[in-house]
């Protein structure tokens, strides 16, 4: 049998790995363009509220520093003023000019399910007509 102080220590260790795993978290999004044309990129929040990522060179990447979410797994930035969450639901990607009629998302339900510390996504513009195709790469 174990003793008291042996599983008293065990349950406070197991606690407090426990304890650190409930944190938020944050996570790095590589996001690059995969393809031949340049690409804008876009943060979309929900209620219709987006950020700017500019715009991105074939070949090239940007960095996205972002939080992840103890409780749900969902990804967040802080407001400018450093008070509130913004929640993000997607990356949006598309070529200049007619943007609703290409534009791509990189789907970030997978990442919600798990703990991440890095994420690359690539998106990449059609050849011809179509949308810009977005995907998870890897999540590490």
């Amino acid at each position: 049998m174990i003793s008291r102080s042996i599983a008293l220590c065990l349950s406070i260790g197991l606690l407090s790995s426990c304890a650190t795993d409930v944190q938020d978290r944050p996570v790095t999004v590589a996001l690059s363009n995969a393809g031949n044309e340049p690409l804008r990129c876009r943060l979309m929040f929900g209620h219709w509220v987006d950020r700017d990522l500019g715009a991105l060179a074939p070949g090239a990447a940007n960095d996205i520093d972002m939080t992840q979410a103890a409780h749900d797994g969902a990804l967040y930035v802080l407001r400018a003023d450093g008070q509130r969450k913004m929640m993000i639901e997607t990356i949006q990607c598309a070529q200049s000019g007619d943007w609703m009629r290409n534009f791509g998302q990189v789907d970030f339900a997978p990442i919600r399910s798990r703990r991440a510390e890095a994420i690359e996504a690539s998106c990449a513009a059609p050849v011809g007509e179509g949308r810009t195709t977005c995907r998870l790469d890897e999540i590490k």
